[in-house]
């Protein structure tokens, strides 16, 4: 019987073969992948790579039929290739399907992928996630934030800012790229753009099966993904006819920003700037992503949110004290992503931090879905006419315990945007050790609803209950306060002032 027979034979069997019966005796693991890419409305692409020249079958079958039948339906099939994509054609719209790929004569695991509707949707943004050699790879930095982002539910794709990986030439790097993301693209599709890392390299394209610029629609919202390593008039005169839809949502995908305040290259990239922002104001583009500095910025100008998110793994940047036109937020030292949700006419992203670093070492992990900020994408800037001015007195209920300053002046806030950070220093002053909560009293219920949504102690949301300091005799502890305003507040007219009552019990 010859090879091709017995490949058949074995597609075949598995098309009648409960899934049970399946995953109890094969399960084979690729170089690479299972990933997913290139996803519509009808189609998804699966791809993987082996170490030798294979043959494939991806068998595949809806949600519903599965979980009736506890097996797969149809099927195609892929010959003699190190690296395979199969598209699978034909699919019903906002629709989910399990899947499995069959690797010579072994199975993958069982994954799901569900295909694009016209309901509200999330996605994740986020780039930069090569490795520095011999400091760290993917799988001490990248992974982290893949993994963070693989728990996440209901991400319909991943759009990757560029610089998938340090050295395009680099085969070791590409596995491990796709050793960190595994468990994440087995069942989230990701669309990529050149970063300067790629170089332009046949390698990029053969991975991921992108044009050096492209588009797609999801649901009432339009991508557009471009190469701003290479400026010129096709690509110009493209993106103008491209963003000439109708689509409610509109946002542009690129490697550089037009707007940061990076040390290395404070201002942006001017020339990006000077050639496309023109063309997104024209065509009413509401935000557009980046990557390349190693840090979060958020900027607002001429009606677009403009988000820095190079912070999926690489070295760590540091922004130059003044900052850009246009800034209104950012963080260094910390890698996370941006998670954006469309829901008919509204739209918004939260920040989500994943783990801070320090130097070559990550120093912390943060809870999951820890939010930083959230911001609202409408077409509407946050109105600093309509800031208030937030402020409270502080005052120690005992003795035993003293503050190190009276009051706290957040100055003027704004709806999705955050304050200041305002360090208070605890000091233990009794003859045991104590242990202090904090109590808001806003002066009106407007204003004590405002602290209760916005008040951070350290990173976390305020809460009577909560203890945000453990101090020995004779020692001092200092905690962080900040206001992280919720793009949802609607302002209110006059001051948001409280008293913080620091209450200090033994422990």
């Amino acid at each position: 019987m010859s090879v091709f027979s017995v490949f058949f034979l074995v597609s075949m069997l598995l098309l009648i073969m409960p899934l049970h019966a399946v995953s109890e005796n094969y399960e084979v693991v690729p170089l690479w992948g299972p990933y997913l890419t290139d996803v519509s409305e009808t189609s998804i692409t699966v791809n993987w790579r082996t170490e030798s020249v294979t043959n494939g079958t991806v068998f595949y079958a809806t949600d519903d039929y599965f979980d009736s039948y506890e097996s797969y339906n149809m099927s195609i099939d892929d010959y003699d290739k190190e690296l395979h994509h199969v598209q699978l054609t034909g699919l019903a719209p906002n629709t989910t399907y399990h899947y499995c790929v069959l690797i010579g004569e072994e199975f993958t695991a069982d994954h799901k992928f569900t295909t694009f509707g016209s309901d509200s949707f999330t996605f994740i943004v986020y780039g930069d996630t090569q490795e520095q050699l011999p400091m760290f790879t993917q799988l001490e930095r990248h992974k982290i934030v893949a993994e963070s982002i693989a728990a996440e539910t209901d991400i319909s794709f991943i759009l990757h800012c560029g610089d998938v990986v340090g050295d395009v030439d680099n085969p070791e790097e590409w596995d491990r790229f796709f050793e960190a993301t595994r468990s994440t693209l087995a069942e989230t599709p990701i669309f990529t753009v050149l970063g300067n890392h790629e170089e332009n390299s046949s390698n990029y394209y053969d991975a991921f099966g992108v044009s050096q610029w492209y588009s797609f629609d999801c649901s009432n919202a339009h991508f557009a993904l471009l190469d701003s390593n290479r400026l010129n008039a096709i690509q110009a005169e493209w993106l103008t006819e491209d963003l000439s839809c109708d689509a409610t949502w509109k946002f542009a995908i690129f490697h550089h920003p037009p707007y940061s305040s990076t040390s290395s290259h404070w201002g942006g990239w001017i020339d990006l700037r000077t050639t496309w922002e023109p063309v997104f104001i024209d065509n009413s583009v509401n935000a557009v992503f980046n990557g390349h500095v190693h840090a979060y910025e958020r900027c607002y100008e001429n009606g677009i949110h403009y988000a820095v998110l190079g912070i999926g793994g690489g070295p760590c940047y540091v922004l130059a004290e003044e900052k850009v036109e246009g800034y209104c937020n950012s963080f260094e030292d910390t890698l996370g992503y941006a998670k954006v949700t469309v829901n008919g006419n509204e739209a918004y992203m939260e920040i989500i931090k994943v783990a801070d670093v320090s130097g070559d070492e990550v120093t912390y992990v943060y809870p999951p879905n820890t939010v930083f900020e959230t911001v609202s994408l409408g077409s509407e800037p946050p109105s600093s006419s309509a800031s208030v001015r937030a402020s409270a007195n502080l005052i120690v209920s005992t003795v035993g315990v003293e503050i190190d300053r009276d009051s706290i002046d957040y100055g003027d806030v704004t709806a999705g945007r955050n304050s200041t950070i305002e360090t208070v220093g605890i000091t233990n002053t009794g003859n045991v050790d104590c242990e202090v909560t904090l109590e808001v009293n806003g002066v009106n219920e407007v204003a004590q609803n405002f602290y209760e949504k916005s008040l951070y102690i350290d990173d976390s949301i305020y809460n009577i209950d909560t203890v945000i300091a453990s101090i020995s005799v004779e020692n001092t502890d200092y905690v962080d306060t900040q206001l992280q305003v919720p793009s949802t507040w609607i302002e209110e007219i006059g001051a948001q002032e409280a008293t913080f009552i620091f209450w200090a019990e033994a422990s």
